[in-house]
C-alpha cells in the first residue's frame, strides 16, 4: 500500500468528485481514476459508488476515511520531525557551563536559543574549564563555556563571545575596603586566597599576570576548589582573592569587601567551545546563534 494511494482517496472522498479532487492534486483526472481503481483492487472492496449524480462513499470508504486521514497526519508527522532534525530544530544538546560565569551573556544565549528552538531539549550541567575539554573529548557534552586560552589541539574549537571584568575580593575591615579603585599593586604582598591551575590554567594565568604583572606569581597562603569556598576564606580573614564581577554579584557574602581596579580594568574572557567533527546541526546552530549574538 502506498501513501499515495491515500492521498488520492482522502482528496476524492472530501470532495465527492474527480474533476475537483484532480485539480486539488494537480493530476489528470483519468490518472486520478485509474489509481483509485487500483487501490480498490489493492484492497479487494469498493470505496466509491460511482453513477450518473456523481460519487459517494460506499460503507467501507466511510469507515477508512477517518484512519487514513490518520496515517497521512502521522506521516506528514514523521516527515516534518526528521527534517527538524537535519535542520538542528529538534532533539538534544547538552551544554556545560562554566562555574565562573553565571547569568550575563551566557544565560542569554541559553534563553534566547531555548526561545528560538522549543523542540530541542537543552541539558545544563556546569564545571570549570579543564574539565569541560575533556568532557568534549570524551563526548559527554555537545556544548561547553570556557575560560580561553584552551588546550584546542587539532579536535576542539572555541569562539569568544565576551570578556568579563576582574575584582578584588577583600575582608571588609581591611584598609584597601576603603578605596573605590584598586591599582594593580595594591594587592602585592597581601595574602593570596587562591585556587588550582589545573582547573583551569589559561585562565589562571591571565588573572595572575594582569593583576600582578606578566608571570609573576605571588605565594598563596590558602588553596581553594571554588569560587564559594575562596570567598569564605577571604571573609574569615585568611586574605584576599580575585574573582569574576558576575560570580562575586552571585556569591555575596558579609565580611567582604568587592572592588573593581583602576582603568585598564583586567578582564578574563567567556567563550563557547566544540568539536569540531561534530556534525550535529542542533549543535552547528548553536554555535552560529553565539556568534551572532556576540558579533564574531
Amino acid at each position: 500500500m502506498e501513501l499515495r494511494h491515500m492521498r488520492y482517496f482522502v482528496a476524492v472522498a472530501e470532495e465527492l468528485h474527480y474533476g475537483r479532487a484532480a485539480q486539488r492534486l494537480h493530476l489528470a483526472q483519468p490518472g486520478l481514476s485509474q489509481q483509485i481503481k487500483a487501490f480498490e483492487r489493492e484492497l479487494g472492496v469498493l470505496l466509491f459508488d460511482r453513477n450518473r449524480r456523481g460519487v459517494a462513499l460506499t460503507e467501507a470508504g466511510a469507515a477508512l476515511l477517518p484512519a487514513a486521514k490518520d496515517v497521512l497526519a502521522r506521516a506528514d508527522a514523521a516527515v516534518a520531525l526528521a527534517r527538524r532534525h537535519g535542520a538542528g530544530q529538534a532533539g538534544r544538546l547538552v551544554v556545560s557551563l562554566t562555574r565562573s560565569a553565571p547569568g550575563g551573556v551566557v544565560t542569554e544565549l541559553i534563553d534566547g536559543f531555548r526561545d528560538r528552538s522549543p523542540n530541542v531539549e537543552v541539558l545544563l550541567t556546569s564545571g570549570y574549564t579543564a574539565l569541560h575539554e575533556q568532557r568534549l573529548r570524551d563526548r559527554e557534552i555537545d556544548i561547553a563555556f570556557v575560560r580561553p586560552p584552551i588546550d584546542l589541539r587539532d579536535d576542539l574549537a572555541c569562539a569568544e563571545i565576551g570578556a568579563e571584568p576582574i575584582v578584588a575580593a577583600i575582608p571588609r575591615g581591611h584598609p584597601l575596603a576603603r578605596k573605590r579603585r584598586l591599582r594593580r599593586g595594591d594587592l602585592t604582598g597581601e595574602p593570596l586566597v587562591w585556587w588550582p591551575r589545573e582547573h583551569g590554567p589559561g585562565m589562571w594565568d591571565r588573572m595572575l599576570d594582569q593583576v600582578f604583572g606578566e608571570g609573576v606569581r605571588p605565594p598563596v597562603a590558602r588553596w581553594e576548589p571554588e569560587e564559594e569556598r575562596l570567598l569564605q576564606a577571604v571573609a574569615q580573614g585568611h586574605g584576599v582573592t580575585l574573582v569574576t564581577e558576575g560570580r562575586a554579584h552571585n556569591l555575596r557574602m558579609p565580611g567582604i569587601a568587592v572592588r573593581r581596579f583602576a582603568d585598564p580594568t583586567p578582564t578574563v574572557p567567556i567563550a563557547v567551545a566544540w568539536r569540531r567533527d561534530d556534525a550535529d546541526p542542533i549543535v552547528r546552530r548553536f554555535v552560529e546563534y553565539a556568534r551572532g549574538v556576540a558579533g564574531v
